[in-house]
Protein backbone atom coordinates (compact mmCIF):
# COMPACT_ATOMS: atom_id res chain seq x y z
CA UNK A 1 0.00 0.00 0.00
CA UNK A 2 1.89 3.37 -1.52
CA UNK A 3 1.98 6.55 1.64
CA UNK A 4 0.35 9.20 0.34
CA UNK A 5 1.29 12.82 2.22
CA UNK A 6 -1.86 14.95 2.56
CA UNK A 7 -0.15 18.33 3.85
CA UNK A 8 -1.56 21.73 5.01
CA UNK A 9 0.12 25.29 3.08
CA UNK A 10 0.81 28.10 5.06
CA UNK A 11 -0.11 31.31 5.37
CA UNK A 12 2.96 32.80 5.05
CA UNK A 13 3.34 33.30 0.98
CA UNK A 14 5.67 34.56 -1.67
CA UNK A 15 5.17 37.38 -3.37
CA UNK A 16 6.00 36.05 -6.61
CA UNK A 17 4.41 33.05 -8.42
CA UNK A 18 5.82 30.00 -7.76
CA UNK A 19 5.53 25.93 -7.00
CA UNK A 20 3.73 24.99 -4.50
CA UNK A 21 7.14 23.55 -2.44
CA UNK A 22 8.58 27.09 -2.99
CA UNK A 23 5.21 28.97 -2.29
CA UNK A 24 4.71 28.75 0.99
CA UNK A 25 7.16 30.21 3.38
CA UNK A 26 6.35 28.65 7.10
CA UNK A 27 9.00 26.67 8.79
CA UNK A 28 6.76 24.30 9.73
CA UNK A 29 5.11 23.92 5.93
CA UNK A 30 9.09 23.73 4.88
CA UNK A 31 9.92 21.40 7.83
CA UNK A 32 6.50 19.22 6.38
CA UNK A 33 7.68 19.46 2.94
CA UNK A 34 11.26 17.63 3.55
CA UNK A 35 9.64 15.26 5.76
CA UNK A 36 7.18 14.24 3.12
CA UNK A 37 9.37 14.13 0.33
CA UNK A 38 11.45 11.59 2.38
CA UNK A 39 8.81 9.81 3.31
CA UNK A 40 5.80 9.17 1.23
CA UNK A 41 5.74 7.67 -2.02
CA UNK A 42 3.30 10.85 -3.43
CA UNK A 43 2.29 14.52 -2.06
CA UNK A 44 -0.14 16.34 -2.27
CA UNK A 45 -1.11 19.50 -0.57
CA UNK A 46 -4.36 21.71 0.04
CA UNK A 47 -5.35 25.00 1.00
CA UNK A 48 -8.81 27.15 1.24
CA UNK A 49 -8.25 29.08 -2.30
CA UNK A 50 -7.96 25.78 -4.88
CA UNK A 51 -8.31 22.78 -2.71
CA UNK A 52 -6.22 19.94 -3.73
CA UNK A 53 -2.55 21.23 -5.11
CA UNK A 54 0.34 19.60 -6.39
CA UNK A 55 3.89 20.05 -5.18
CA UNK A 56 5.03 21.54 -9.31
CA UNK A 57 1.73 23.61 -9.32
CA UNK A 58 2.53 26.93 -9.77
CA UNK A 59 0.99 29.58 -7.70
CA UNK A 60 0.27 33.54 -7.22
CA UNK A 61 -0.15 35.65 -3.88
CA UNK A 62 -3.78 34.99 -2.74
CA UNK A 63 -5.96 36.31 0.37
CA UNK A 64 -8.11 33.02 1.12
CA UNK A 65 -8.90 32.23 4.75
CA UNK A 66 -10.79 29.16 5.25
CA UNK A 67 -11.88 30.53 9.08
CA UNK A 68 -13.96 32.81 6.55
CA UNK A 69 -16.06 29.94 4.97
CA UNK A 70 -19.39 29.14 6.30
CA UNK A 71 -19.63 25.57 7.93
CA UNK A 72 -21.20 24.52 4.57
CA UNK A 73 -18.36 26.35 2.61
CA UNK A 74 -16.07 24.04 4.68
CA UNK A 75 -18.19 20.96 4.08
CA UNK A 76 -17.68 21.42 0.17
CA UNK A 77 -14.62 22.52 0.38
CA UNK A 78 -13.86 19.26 2.02
CA UNK A 79 -15.69 17.10 -0.65
CA UNK A 80 -13.96 18.64 -3.32
CA UNK A 81 -10.66 17.85 -2.00
CA UNK A 82 -11.22 14.49 -1.62
CA UNK A 83 -12.92 13.90 -5.14
CA UNK A 84 -10.16 15.96 -6.46
CA UNK A 85 -8.13 13.51 -5.09
CA UNK A 86 -10.30 10.73 -5.46
CA UNK A 87 -9.06 11.51 -9.60
CA UNK A 88 -5.69 10.27 -8.86
CA UNK A 89 -6.01 7.49 -5.66
CA UNK A 90 -8.16 4.61 -5.07
CA UNK A 91 -8.85 4.90 -1.29
CA UNK A 92 -8.10 0.92 -0.66
CA UNK A 93 -4.93 0.55 -2.43
CA UNK A 94 -3.47 4.08 -0.32
CA UNK A 95 -2.35 5.16 3.08
CA UNK A 96 -2.88 8.43 3.60
CA UNK A 97 -1.18 10.56 6.17
CA UNK A 98 -2.52 13.84 6.71
CA UNK A 99 -0.75 17.08 7.95
CA UNK A 100 -2.41 20.59 8.91
CA UNK A 101 -4.52 22.14 11.35
CA UNK A 102 -8.21 20.86 13.11
CA UNK A 103 -9.61 24.14 10.99
CA UNK A 104 -9.11 21.98 8.19
CA UNK A 105 -8.95 18.17 9.64
CA UNK A 106 -12.36 18.89 11.21
CA UNK A 107 -13.70 18.54 7.52
CA UNK A 108 -11.27 16.78 5.92
CA UNK A 109 -10.83 13.60 7.92
CA UNK A 110 -15.28 12.85 7.69
CA UNK A 111 -14.34 13.06 3.59
CA UNK A 112 -11.84 10.59 3.91
CA UNK A 113 -13.85 8.27 6.22
CA UNK A 114 -17.19 8.84 3.77
CA UNK A 115 -14.57 7.67 0.72
CA UNK A 116 -13.45 4.30 2.04
CA UNK A 117 -9.89 5.93 2.69
CA UNK A 118 -7.57 4.59 5.88
CA UNK A 119 -5.65 7.82 7.08
CA UNK A 120 -3.54 8.65 10.14
CA UNK A 121 -3.15 11.89 11.38
CA UNK A 122 0.58 11.40 12.84
CA UNK A 123 0.83 15.28 14.56
CA UNK A 124 -2.71 15.02 16.10
CA UNK A 125 -2.79 17.15 19.43
CA UNK A 126 0.61 18.71 18.98
CA UNK A 127 0.99 22.71 18.75
CA UNK A 128 3.29 24.31 16.14
CA UNK A 129 6.53 23.86 18.41
CA UNK A 130 6.34 19.98 18.82
CA UNK A 131 5.36 19.79 15.05
CA UNK A 132 8.41 21.32 14.29
CA UNK A 133 10.36 19.19 16.83
CA UNK A 134 9.08 16.21 16.18
CA UNK A 135 10.02 16.58 12.13
CA UNK A 136 13.32 17.47 13.60
CA UNK A 137 13.41 14.56 14.94
CA UNK A 138 12.12 12.26 12.54
CA UNK A 139 13.59 13.63 9.29
CA UNK A 140 16.24 11.30 10.23
CA UNK A 141 13.64 8.11 10.95
CA UNK A 142 10.65 8.72 8.56
CA UNK A 143 7.86 6.47 9.75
Amino acid sequence: MDKIGLLATARTKAERPAKVIDFYKSPLFKQSVKYGLKTYDRLYFYNAKDGLLFPDQWMSPYDVSIKTFSTTQKRLWAQKVIETLMDYEQADCVQVYLHGGMVYRKFLEPELTLNGFHYEVPLQGYSIGKQLKWFKENLDNPI
